[in-house]
């Protein structure tokens, strides 16, 4: 029986980490580096790429150029950190990254309730913030700590049957049934309090309420959808769909929102002490499918006083993690920064990687900013070597030959690797490659 090959060649099958930033969503940031990884050697399929999909046919994720993509648990644009990557068989590997337990740091600012529960959307209420203290926090943290009953975001986007919870309160409409109740493992610790800035750098936050707030008519709609939604609440505890203590929690929730609608406005600079509220940095483990944002919202709940989230990143994802280990990022930079063979079609540096495992955090982001940034100064380079050819009077078979889209990226992929390749494949988990038709697999 023949020896299975010791490293995997091309297309790279496999996931890695990226950094994503706080802004763009999810899926714009695969979008911005898919060119990237259709231009280079380490996802090419020759096959693949002389045999399109049908438009009528394109799978799930697979680009035009037969390149699959996707993300193992997408971040809202306000957060950022670890986004692992599925490409090509690594797609199929994504839904243990769905299911899988994940840490983040929040930073949740004190006196203000959001629709979204985060900074990017209308505040709903506010409330008196100058009561609480470090210790406050510490002790209603122990509400949220262990398996806890949780409420999505009402007022959000969160749709049933096809339409967002908030067109039934717009046609005063029951919803269909209740909202799913989610039970949630979470293990959480006060990281951080800061006040807030007083003066430039005097370690104080600079985070403020959203300017915008919810108007007369947002108001009303809310108070309609908390209504039906209590109901349908209500109505699913009474034909035992919902548990007691699971009608209790959203009845206490709604009951807290509905009050802090009616409450008068608070300022944000405080009338008492002439500053702002403060922040609270919570690190957390929580199982899969729950809402980050929803639990700090909880907390300012609980404290009486409202909070909203500020800042989100997830820090662990399964197995990557965003900082990584920074003494195997040195071993691991000091080999891949080295000159790199090309022995046939083997991926370079990938033996060592795939005994050690992936190393290093996530990609940075400015990485794959300035891979964008060379790649477009790179095709306008092009482009004008091109123009410049044909103005000279060169063939048109010349042309083609040296200049066309094919012609360059094959001479791309024959250079050095790039440094978004190289710190990729410092982060890059192989996934198994099937052999002899399909039957049995490469060990890796």
């Amino acid at each position: 029986m023949p020896k299975a090959a010791s490293t995997p060649s091309f297309p790279l099958n496999g996931l890695f980490p990226i950094a994503k930033p706080s802004g763009p969503s999810s899926m714009k940031c695969i979008d911005s580096i898919t060119p990237l990884l259709l231009d280079s050697r380490l996802f090419d399929d020759p096959v693949k790429r002389s045999q399109p999909q049908s438009r009528n046919k394109r799978k799930k994720n697979l680009t035009h150029m037969g390149l699959k993509i996707g993300q193992g648990g997408t971040l809202d644009p306000l957060a950022d950190g670890v986004l692992v990557i599925g490409v090509n068989r690594g797609t199929k590997h994504l839904n243990q990254f769905l299911e899988c337990s994940k840490e983040y740091e929040s930073i949740g600012l004190l006196g203000a309730a959001t629709t979204s529960y985060d900074s990017h959307d209308p505040v709903i209420s506010t409330a008196s913030w100058e009561h609480v203290t470090k210790e406050d926090i510490e002790k209603v943290l122990d509400q949220f700590r262990g398996e806890i009953l949780q409420t999505p975001p009402i007022f959000s986007a969160l749709k049933m049957d096809g339409k967002p919870l908030y067109e039934y309160a717009r046609e005063n409409k029951p919803l269909p049934r209740p909202i799913p109740i989610r039970k949630c493992q979470v293990s959480i610790d006060l990281v951080d309090f800061r006040p807030a800035s007083v003066t430039p750098g005097d370690g104080g936050h600079e985070y403020r309420w959203p300017s915008e707030r919810l108007d007369a008519e947002g108001k009303e709609m809310f108070r309609k959808l908390t209504d039906i939604v209590h109901e349908a609440q209500h109505k699913g505890a009474e034909g035992g769909e919902k548990e007691p203590e699971e009608e209790a929690k959203v009845a206490e929730v709604i009951n807290a929102e509905a009050k802090a609608l009616d409450s008068p406005d608070y300022p944000e600079v405080s009338p008492k002490t002439g500053l702002r509220p403060p922040t609270f940095t919570v690190r957390m483990t929580v199982s899969s499918g729950t809402y980050v944002r929803s639990i700090v919202h909880d907390i300012g709940v609980a404290l009486g006083c409202g909070a909203h989230v500020v800042k989100l990143t997830r820090t662990r994802q399964g197995e990557f993690s965003l900082y990584g280990d920074e003494e195997a990022l040195s071993t691991s930079a000091a080999s891949t920064t080295s000159p790199v063979k090309m022995v046939g079609n083997q991926t370079p540096d990938l033996v060592s990687i795939s005994e050690t495992g992936p190393t290093g955090g996530c990609v940075p982001w400015d990485v794959w900013e300035r891979a964008i940034a060379e790649q477009v100064a790179d095709k306008a380079h092009d482009e004008k070597e091109r123009k410049d050819a044909i103005a000279s009077g060169m063939s048109a078979e010349d042309i083609h030959m040296y200049y066309s889209q094919e012609a360059v990226t094959t001479r791309k992929r024959e250079g050095p690797l790039k440094e978004w390749e190289t710190e990729v494949l410092r982060r890059f988990k192989p996934v198994p490659v099937p052999i002899n038709g399909g039957h049995g697999f490469h060990p890796l």
